[in-house]
């Protein structure tokens, strides 16, 4: 099949080189009006600036662009029939959202994924066949932090004007977290939160605190924070017969560390030299194809005319509601969509 690239930053430039070496497509096409086919950054299959975009000449679309004009551009795309990949997040609020499921409704045959990979995250994986019937039981809550830096040009970064993205850190980063809740205790509704711009001064949260609560009465915490000041993620889930602890990421700077799972089984006084610290095993991961792994599912999913299994519509719905409501309980200036 033939692919339309939209965005050629950071995530497309993950999607192109992924895309170019899948046996299930045939060439690449990529619109990014910043560049020009003479820059030596410049791709094969790099549109001229300002042609239109060439619907007949692909089936499938990856939207990699800011958020301000991901939701138009999935509608426009789903509109003429093509099958869309979509990164995080949908859009800069729930509205945006809103069109792109009402667009997707209205195209039934058009597959439609969002790109959550930190599901597909090794550490993560092995840490979903341990919980519950894996061995270590039920969760009892969950606690995730995510974060980074920022850096000295952070405030001249788009993800910082709130008319671009339409949110900070939350919308930004821990939106990921907010999904891997998800993941491990299904649908969550908002207990209390706070949203904070201690340092940046951007007009957008630098710094996110979100208590909620799953249909079983879980809780789960979330900071998501740009004033770390050390790279971290790192996701602890406590369960009726141990505990899990995964950290790191292994991003492309390597800068959130190892990717590392701590896998710890309850043990009393009886069971235990010392209470208190149980013996826990360290599982490390040096290779992430949670990228590959997404951009398959969606391929396949086109391939074979189905659904994609992985970053659904519903899952991107409850994110982007659990934003808008922490949004609109913190009187957030970016809570436009209530």
């Amino acid at each position: 099949m033939k692919c339309l690239i939209f965005g050629y930053g950071y995530m497309g430039k993950i999607r192109y080189r992924i895309l170019r070496n899948h046996p299930l497509v045939s060439a690449v096409l990529v619109a990014e009006p910043a560049l020009e086919a003479s820059m030596a950054e410049a791709p094969e299959g790099l549109l001229p600036a300002g042609r239109p975009a060439p619907w007949r000449e692909c089936d499938a679309v990856f939207i990699c662009t800011p958020n301000h004009v991901t939701a138009d551009l999935c509608v426009e795309a789903l509109q003429h029939g093509r099958h869309v990949f979509c990164e995080k997040p949908p859009g800069r609020n729930l509205e945006d959202f809103c069109r792109v499921a009402e667009a997707a409704s209205n195209a039934p045959r058009a597959a439609l994924a969002f790109g959550f990979n930190h599901r597909l995250h090794p550490s993560i994986q092995a840490a979903r066949a341990l919980v519950g019937s894996g061995g270590l039981g039920d969760p009892l809550y969950l606690k995730g932090t995510y974060g980074k830096s920022g850096g000295m040009r952070f405030r001249e970064n788009w993800r910082n004007n709130p008319d671009l993205s339409g949110g900070g850190i939350l919308l930004d980063q821990g939106i990921h977290m907010l999904d891997l809740f998800h993941v491990f205790l299904g649908p969550l509704t908002l207990v209390d939160a706070m949203l904070v711009d201690a340092f940046w001064n951007c007009g957008v949260e630098d710094n996110a605190f979100v208590l909620l609560r799953s249909e079983q009465g879980v809780p789960a915490f979330l900071h998501s924070s740009s004033t770390l000041w050390k790279h971290t993620f790192r996701l602890e889930i406590g369960c009726r017969d141990g505990y899990l602890i995964a950290s790191g990421l292994l991003s492309q700077t390597g800068s959130y560390g190892r990717e590392q799972l701590v896998i710890g089984k309850r043990q009393f006084e009886d069971e235990a030299l010392a209470l208190g610290n149980p013996r826990e095993e360290v599982l490390y991961f040096d290779r992430d194809d949670s990228w590959e792994k997404e951009v398959n599912e969606f391929l396949v999913a086109v391939q074979e005319g189905r659904p994609s299994t992985h970053g659904t519509l519903e899952e991107a719905r409850r994110v982007m509601q659990l934003i808008r409501d922490i949004y609109a309980l913190t009187g957030s200036p970016t809570a436009t969509s209530r």
